[in-house]
């Protein structure tokens, strides 16, 4: 894959990323009975988890990139309490990129991604798509699908279906995401949600 490849592919899994979670959260905040937004939904963490991936190993300042995740999720926890989470999305993708910069972190990243959003399942699903990009792309597959076990039955096996957009490599290019939006977004559309929601 050549490095323009490469950044139309990093670049339109973002928008999937964003577009499947605004549809997932509608979903939650508005229309609980309508289970295939939720399921649509599913496909949005597989596609940070990639983006995250991405970034950790292509960015040049690792500590800005890893802080601006926490300072993010941190800004973002009056919102996940709301949803039961007091460490949401954002603290998981920051140890799984963690883990990934400093393999000497893994074991305690691990430990604390128990008590995140997604939990353990949500770390190692970031080390399954950490294998299949940069490691053996067919041991990364099968360990996508494995660590799915952890969820059994949930709708988040759904989430498998991202493999097909993790897997394909040519992508149209895409208008590029301005990064300070892909940080926003994640607290003003919810924030935008629940006014919607506590109005109705």
């Amino acid at each position: 894959m050549t490095q323009k490849e490469s950044y139309n592919k990093i670049n339109a899994i973002k928008w999937i990323g964003i577009i499947t979670m605004t549809i997932d959260h509608i979903g939650y905040y508005l229309y609980p009975e309508v289970i295939w937004l939720r399921i649509i939904g599913r496909i949005a963490f597989p596609c940070f988890l990639y983006t995250t991936i991405q970034g950790s190993k292509n960015t040049s300042n690792f500590k800005k990139y890893f802080f601006q995740l926490i300072g993010t999720g941190i800004l973002t926890i009056p919102i996940s309490l709301y949803s039961g989470t007091v460490f949401n999305i954002l603290f998981t993708l920051a140890l799984v990129a963690l883990s990934i910069k400093d393999k000497r972190f893994f074991v305690l990243a691990l430990v604390l991604s128990y008590f995140c959003e997604y939990g353990i399942y949500g770390f190692l699903l970031g080390w399954a798509i950490y294998c299949m990009v940069f490691i053996h792309k067919p041991l990364g597959v099968i360990l996508f699908l494995v660590v799915h076990i952890f969820v059994w039955p949930s709708l988040q096996l759904f989430a498998c279906l991202a493999i097909f957009l993790l897997l394909i490599d040519t992508y149209r290019e895409t208008k590029k995401m301005p990064k300070i939006f892909g940080y926003l977004y994640y607290p003003l559309h919810q924030l935008i949600l629940l006014a919607i929601k506590f109005s109705l």
